[in-house]
């Protein structure tokens, strides 16, 4: 304990004290400010893993799927006829028609394949290597898109 104080680089009351308050408050950016060393940019100078950015795009894509079909199901709610506005959209702008299909099937689809691979990993426990999670993040991406162009060709 006395050690993890110490090289916390903060002053603490003495041992006897009822609490472990530091005595001086000032932050990490000021304590790295008076020996010098700069703070890390971290997020802004380092390149993002495959695995990373598969992770990142897993919850992106789930936010936009929880953000569309609320908005689906509230417009049914306010009694929106949403096929027949799903028509009418077709009818005025059909060069567009593929453009929404992926739109709507590339986050489904991501997200789906993306829970798949999950689940084995938590059936199976196996396959969880840097070089195999880089591989199987890279084929997510691409399986996604190719099945989400499929569906668009549809």
């Amino acid at each position: 304990m006395l050690a993890l104080r110490r090289a916390s680089g903060l002053r603490f009351a003495p041992l006897g004290a009822r609490s472990l308050r530091p005595l001086a408050t000032e932050s990490y950016t000021e304590r790295m400010d008076k020996t010098g060393r700069p703070v890390s940019p971290h997020v802004t100078i380092y390149k993002f893993p495959a695995a990373a950015l598969s992770s990142i795009t897993t919850r992106i894509t789930g936010v936009m799927l929880t953000v569309g079909t609320s908005a689906i199901g509230a417009a049914s709610l306010a009694g929106a006829d949403v096929p027949a506005l799903v028509s009418s959209c077709q009818l005025a702008a059909p060069a567009l028609v593929p453009v929404a299909k992926v739109a709507i099937t590339y986050p489904l689809t991501y997200h789906w394949l993306s829970a798949m691979r999950h689940a084995y990993w938590d059936w199976t426990a196996s396959g969880l290597h840097i070089k195999t999670v880089r591989t199987t993040s890279l084929a997510l991406f691409a399986g996604a898109g190719l099945l989400s162009l499929g569906f668009a060709a549809i």
